[in-house]
């Protein structure tokens, strides 16, 4: 007679549960969930996708596709006579937003090329 918790004398099948999605599969489904305003839930539902597996998804794209930080031209009058004077006794800075809602406080004489390569660096990490 087996005693209890003797696993030698019952016999257990395994079932294959997890789906293995194509790569053209993910990308459909990433495009639904990436629309503006969608409720990334009801994709996930609605393609039969945990949620948390779609978040990962959509991150994996992103790391895979990183976009270009976008500059925007300014244009800015040339500087009066008093206020060149007053700015050389203030420090000014210059704040700038990135991805993530981090911010970069420079200064006002800061080289532009050095610039664009802090703000490159701060979006690819």
């Amino acid at each position: 007679m087996p005693k209890s918790g003797d696993m030698s004398s019952r016999d257990f099948s395994v079932v294959a549960a997890r789906r293995i999605w194509s790569p053209a599969e993910k990308q459909r489904i990433v495009d639904q969930a990436s629309v503006p305003g969608v409720n990334i839930s009801a994709v996930a539902r609605n393609n039969g996708v945990a949620q948390s597996l779609l978040y990962r998804w959509r991150k994996d794209a992103a790391a895979a596709n990183p976009k270009p930080p976008a500059f925007v031209a300014v244009a800015m009058p040339p500087p009066q006579t008093n206020a060149v004077e007053h700015s050389r006794h203030l420090p000014s800075l210059i704040e700038i937003e990135v991805s993530g809602g981090r911010k970069l406080r420079v200064g006002t004489g800061i080289d532009i090329e050095l610039l664009k390569r802090i703000v490159v660096a701060l979006e690819t990490s």
